[in-house]
C-alpha cells in the first residue's frame, strides 16, 4: 500500500487556524557584551613604528635607483615633444577629413 501525504495550504498557519502561534511568549537571549571599535586598533607607538621603518625602507630603495643624467632627460623629453607633435597632427588630417566627409553626404 502506498501512504499518501495530505498537505496544509502555505496560507493556513497565517491566517490564523488552529496551529498558529498567537500570543506565544519567545524569550530572547541577552546580547553579547562587544568591545569598541577603538580595541582593535595598534596601539600609536606601532604606528610610529611602521612609519618609521616604512620610510628607512623607501630611503634605501631610492639609493639604488639609476637616476638619468641631464643628456638622457632632454633626449627623452625631446622624444615625446616631437611624438605628440606627430601624432596631433595626424589626428587633425583625420578629423578634418572626416569632417568633409559627413559635409558631403549632409549636403
Amino acid at each position: 500500500m502506498k501512504k499518501t501525504k495530505t498537505t496544509k495550504p502555505k496560507g493556513a498557519a497565517k491566517e490564523g487556524g488552529a496551529n498558529s502561534n498567537k500570543g506565544q511568549v519567545v524569550k530572547l537571549k541577552p546580547a553579547k557584551p562587544r568591545a569598541p571599535w577603538t580595541s582593535k586598533l595598534p596601539p600609536v607607538g606601532q604606528y610610529w613604528k611602521n612609519s618609521v621603518q616604512f620610510v628607512k625602507e623607501a630611503w634605501q630603495e631610492l639609493k639604488k635607483v639609476n637616476w638619468p643624467g641631464r643628456k638622457e632627460t632632454l633626449g627623452g623629453t625631446g622624444v615625446v615633444l616631437i611624438l605628440v607633435v606627430i601624432i596631433s597632427i595626424f589626428l587633425g588630417l583625420i578629423d578634418f577629413s572626416l569632417s568633409r566627409l559627413v559635409r558631403q553626404i549632409i549636403h
